[in-house]
C-alpha cells in the first residue's frame, strides 16, 4: 500500500488536477489526497491522512457509506464503483456542498483500494437554478402579459360605457356611483400596467437625463409617501454617468421600493438611496447575475425586518407577498423586476432577517444626449374634422364602444374584424385616412403585419397601433415610428393621439 500511494505521489497528473482525487481501503481509511482535495473540503492534507472519509460527508452519506463498503468486503459486489454518482460534501467549517464522486478501484499488495474522483458542482449549480429562475419568471411573465391583455380588453368596454353613461344627465346619486365605477376601473388599469411591466410588455417612453436630479426631486414625495418616522439618506455619487430610460415608469418603481420599505420598517428606520457608476468584468460575471460592462446603480437599502432566502427566491413573483390581505397587491417588486429587464438592466435583491433589505437596478450606460424630461399634461378632447377613420378590432365590444367614441369625436368610421378584410376596405375606400389597428387578431396576420401591407397599398394612411398586450411591442423597433395607444384607453387620449397622427405631428 505505502508503495503504491509512493509511486502516486510522484505522479504529475494527480498533484495537478482541478479535481479532487482521494484514496481510501476498504475500511474507509484516507492514504492519499492530492491539492485540488485539500483545497476543495478545505482540510490540510495532514489532518486527513489516516482518518476515516465519513469525515467528509454530512450525516446522512455517512451512514450510506458504511453499507456500501460492509456490503462490499462480505460479498464483493459493486455498488458505486465505476458508477459515477452525485452527493453531498462537507467541508471543514461545516459548509455542505453538491459534489459527483465516481469511484475506481484497484489491488495494493492484494488488498483492494478505492481511488475517487471528485468534481465540485457548486458553480453548476448555482448556474442552473440561475436557469431555472430565468425560465420560470419568463414563463410566469407570459402568462401575465395574456391576463393583462385580455383584462385590458374588459376594462375597455367598461371604461368606455361609463364614459358613455357619464355623458349624460344623471341624478347626483347616480353620477357619484358612476364616478366610484370609473376610479375602481382605473385601479384596475393600474394592477394590468403592473402585470405588464413584469412581463416587460409596457411601452416605454425613454428620455437620457441625469439621474442624480432625477432622485433629487423625488425627495419629498418620497418622504410623504413612508412617513416622519422614516429617515430618508441619499447618496449620490459624484460624475454619475447620464441615464436613459422612462423617467415614469423608474419613479414608479424607486417609489414602490420605497413603499415596500415603508412596510418592514412599522417602527421606523432608515431608507437608504445610493447612486454609483460600477463596471463589471467577465470575471465578477457569474457571482453577480449581472453581464460583463459598465453600469449605472441605484440601489435602495433599507433597515426593516429583512427576508429569509425562501422568501427572497418568490418576491418578485406576481402577487406574492408576505402582507395581510388587503395590504398590498404583491406586484411591486414584479413590476420593478420587467421594468429593469425591459431597459436592458438587472435588479438584484440581498436580504437578511433582522439586518434589512438591499434593492440594486443596474442600468447599462449608454452615450446619448440629454434630454429635457416631459410628461403628459395636456387632457382636453381635440376633435375630429370630418376624417374617415378605419377600425380593425376582432373583439366585438371593445370595436363598439371605439366606434362610438370616434363618431361622438366627428369621425366617420369603417370597421374590419381581422387583417384580411382591413386590406379589402383600405383598397376600395380611398377615403380612409387612417388605421387603428389591434395588434393581437386572429386570421394569421397580427396587427403588425397589417401595417406592414397597408403601408404598400396604401401609403398615405396614417396607423396607430392598439393593445392591451403585444409580445413584439416592446422587444422590437420594427414599428418604433408606429404610434401606440396602450388599452384601456380613455375617449381623450384616444381623441389626443388621432388629432396629433392626422394632423402629422409626433406622437
Amino acid at each position: 500500500m505505502k508503495a503504491l500511494i509512493s509511486d502516486i505521489r510522484f505522479l504529475v497528473v494527480p498533484e495537478t488536477m482541478v479535481d479532487g482525487l482521494i484514496v481510501i481501503d476498504t475500511r474507509g481509511t484516507i492514504h492519499y489526497v492530492n491539492p485540488a482535495c485539500v483545497r476543495l473540503f478545505a482540510y490540510p492534507a495532514d489532518q486527513l491522512i489516516g482518518q476515516n472519509v465519513k469525515m467528509l460527508m454530512p450525516p446522512p452519506f455517512q451512514e450510506e457509506h458504511d453499507g456500501y463498503l460492509a456490503r462490499h468486503r462480505e460479498t464483493g459486489i459493486r455498488r458505486i464503483i465505476g458508477i459515477g454518482r452525485e452527493l453531498k460534501g462537507l467541508k471543514s467549517d461545516g459548509t455542505v456542498f453538491p459534489m459527483y464522486l465516481s469511484v475506481g478501484e484497484a489491488r495494493a499488495d492484494g488488498d483492494p483500494i478505492f481511488v475517487g474522483i471528485i468534481y465540485d458542482l457548486t458553480e453548476k449549480k448555482r448556474s442552473e437554478e440561475i436557469i431555472l429562475h430565468h425560465q420560470k419568471m419568463d414563463a410566469i411573465g407570459q402568462l401575465s402579459g395574456g391576463i393583462a391583455h385580455d383584462f385590458n380588453n374588459i376594462l375597455s368596454v367598461i371604461g368606455g360605457n361609463l364614459e358613455m353613461i357619464a355623458s349624460v344627465d344623471l341624478p347626483p346619486a347616480a353620477r357619484r356611483a358612476v364616478a366610484r365605477a370609473e376610479d375602481a376601473a382605473k385601479r384596475a388599469a393600474r394592477i394590468t400596467q403592473r402585470l405588464l411591466a413584469f412581463a416587460r410588455r409596457q411601452p416605454l417612453r425613454e428620455q437620457t437625463v441625469g439621474i442624480n436630479a432625477v432622485l433629487e426631486d423625488m425627495s419629498d414625495i418620497l418622504q410623504r409617501s413612508i412617513g416622519e418616522t422614516i429617515e430618508v439618506k441619499m447618496h449620490l455619487g459624484s460624475d454619475v454617468a447620464d441615464l436613459t430610460t422612462d423617467i415614469d415608469q423608474f419613479e414608479t418603481a424607486v417609489l414602490n421600493l420605497a413603499v415596500n420599505a415603508r412596510d418592514a420598517m412599522p417602527n421606523g428606520g432608515t431608507l437608504q438611496i445610493e447612486t454609483e457608476n460600477v463596471r463589471y468584468d467577465e470575471d465578477m460575471q457569474t457571482t453577480q447575475e449581472v453581464p460583463a460592462g459598465d453600469y449605472i446603480r441605484v440601489s435602495v437599502s433599507d433597515t426593516g425586518f429583512g427576508m429569509s432566502p425562501e422568501v427572497c427566491a418568490r418576491a418578485v413573483e406576481p402577487f406574492f407577498t408576505t402582507k395581510e390581505v388587503g395590504s398590498g397587491t404583491g406586484l411591486g417588486l414584479s413590476m420593478v423586476y420587467g421594468f429593469m429587464k425591459q431597459t436592458g438592466g438587472h435588479a438584484r435583491l440581498y436580504s437578511e432577517v433582522g439586518w434589512g433589505t438591499r434593492v440594486s437596478l443596474f442600468f447599462p450606460q449608454q452615450q446619448m444626449e440629454k434630454t429635457a424630461i416631459t410628461r403628459e399634461t395636456d387632457i382636453s378632447t381635440p376633435m375630429g374634422r370630418g376624417e374617415t377613420i378605419l377600425v380593425v378590432e376582432d373583439d366585438p365590444d371593445v370595436r363598439l364602444i371605439t366606434v362610438s367614441r370616434l363618431e361622438s369625436l366627428g369621425y366617420r368610421v369603417r370597421i374590419a374584424v381581422d387583417g384580411r378584410r382591413a386590406l379589402q376596405v383600405v383598397r376600395a375606400h380611398p377615403e380612409v385616412a387612417l388605421a387603428l389597428i389591434d395588434v393581437v387578431m386572429p386570421g394569421g396576420m397580427d396587427g403588425h403585419a397589417l401595417a406592414d401591407e397597408i403601408r404598400i397599398v396604401a401609403p398615405d394612411v396614417k396607423l396607430i397601433l392598439t393593445s392591451g398586450y403585444s409580445p413584439r411591442m416592446a422587444t422590437t423597433n420594427t414599428h418604433a415610428n408606429v404610434p401606440f395607444l396602450a388599452k384601456p384607453a380613455t375617449r381623450a387620449n384616444m381623441a389626443q393621439l388621432v388629432r396629433r397622427v392626422l394632423d402629422g405631428a409626433s406622437a
